[in-house]
C-alpha cells in the first residue's frame, strides 16, 4: 500500500456514485456561477477587501483511479477551514471519478486549496461561490503556475494536480524543470501516488539528472511508491548499476522494506555477484 502526505490514509473500500456530486455545504451561502475567462482572474476577483470567500468546481479523476478525499477515514461532516485531509484509493465500476476543489480567497488572493469528495463541509457561515462550466485544462494550467510559488497553496496545488485528470505531464514539468528543489521533490513523491504509466519515467530521469542530491534521494523513495510490478524491477536495476553508491544503497534499502519475494531474490542475487 502507498503511503502518502498531509496526514492522508490509503485504504481500498467501493463507493457509490453519488459520491461523484458536489459537497454537501452545511452552514453557507452558495451562490452558483458559469466559468468565464481566465480561470485564476475569475476565482480571484471574488469577494471584496477583507473578506474571505471561497469558489469550487469538480474536477476529473486522474486515470482510472476513483478516490475518497475527507478530513478522516469516516466521511461525515468536516470543517471548510479544518487542516486534516485523507485520501482514500477505492476501487470498482461504478465510484465516484470526480473531486471538488475549493479555494480559499482573502484580499483576493489564493490562500488556501482544499479537496473534497462525498462528506459533508460544514462552512460555518461563509461565502461558497460553485463555478459550472470549469475546463479541464484551465484548471490543470492554474495549479501548474500556483505550484511554483513558495506557500503553502503552492504545495496544495502539487497535490491537487496529482488527482486531477491531466495534471500528470504538469507534474512531470515540474518534477523537470520547476526551479525551487522542493517543488520539483513535491511533484515526484505525488507523481508516484497518482501511479500513472508516465511517472516510473520521470521518477527514474530525476534520480539520474537531477542536480540536487536530496531531490535524487526522495526520486529514488518515489519509486518505492510505485505499484510492485513497477517499482520493484526500477529499484532492483538501480541497486544493481546506478553509478551513484548512494542511490545504489537506498535503492537497497527501500527494496527491502517491501517485504515482496521478488525483492527478496533481486537483493540476494546482488549479494551473490
Amino acid at each position: 500500500m502507498r503511503h502518502a502526505r498531509l496526514a492522508l490514509a490509503l485504504v481500498v473500500i467501493a463507493l457509490p456514485l453519488a459520491a461523484q456530486q458536489p459537497p454537501s455545504f452545511r452552514g453557507a451561502t452558495v451562490t452558483t456561477i458559469r466559468a468565464s475567462g481566465d480561470l485564476r482572474r475569475q476565482i480571484t476577483s471574488l469577494g471584496n477587501p477583507n473578506e474571505t470567500v471561497w469558489a469550487g468546481y469538480n474536477v476529473p479523476v486522474i486515470g482510472a483511479h476513483h478516490v475518497e478525499i475527507c478530513c478522516s477515514s469516516h466521511c461525515g461532516t468536516c470543517a471548510l477551514e479544518g487542516e486534516n485531509t485523507n485520501i482514500t484509493y477505492v476501487e470498482g465500476d461504478e465510484l465516484a471519478t470526480s473531486v471538488a476543489l475549493l479555494y480559499r480567497i482573502r484580499d483576493h488572493e489564493i490562500t488556501k486549496i482544499r479537496p473534497f469528495s462525498s462528506c459533508a463541509v460544514e462552512a460555518s457561515g461563509a461565502r461558497i461561490y460553485w463555478i459550472e462550466g470549469v475546463e479541464q485544462t484551465a484548471s490543470v494550467n492554474m495549479l501548474a503556475a500556483m505550484a511554483k510559488g513558495d506557500d503553502s497553496a503552492g504545495k496544495r496545488a502539487v497535490f491537487a494536480l496529482s488527482l486531477h485528470a491531466g495534471g500528470t505531464d504538469a507534474l512531470i514539468d515540474l518534477a523537470h524543470h520547476a526551479e525551487r528543489s522542493k517543488v520539483r521533490s513535491e511533484a515526484l513523491f505525488w507523481l508516484a501516488q497518482s501511479a500513472a504509466e508516465k511517472a516510473g519515467r520521470a521518477l527514474r530521469d530525476a534520480v539520474d539528472n537531477d542536480p540536487d542530491d536530496e531531490v535524487r534521494g526522495k526520486a529514488v523513495f518515489a519509486i518505492s511508491q510505485l505499484p510492485a510490478d513497477q517499482s520493484i524491477p526500477l529499484l532492483a536495476d538501480l541497486m544493481r548499476n546506478h553509478r551513484s553508491k548512494t542511490v545504489r544503497k537506498k535503492a537497497a534499502f527501500w527494496l527491502g522494506q517491501t517485504n515482496d519475494p521478488r525483492a527478496l531474490e533481486a537483493i540476494e542475487g546482488y549479494l551473490r555477484q
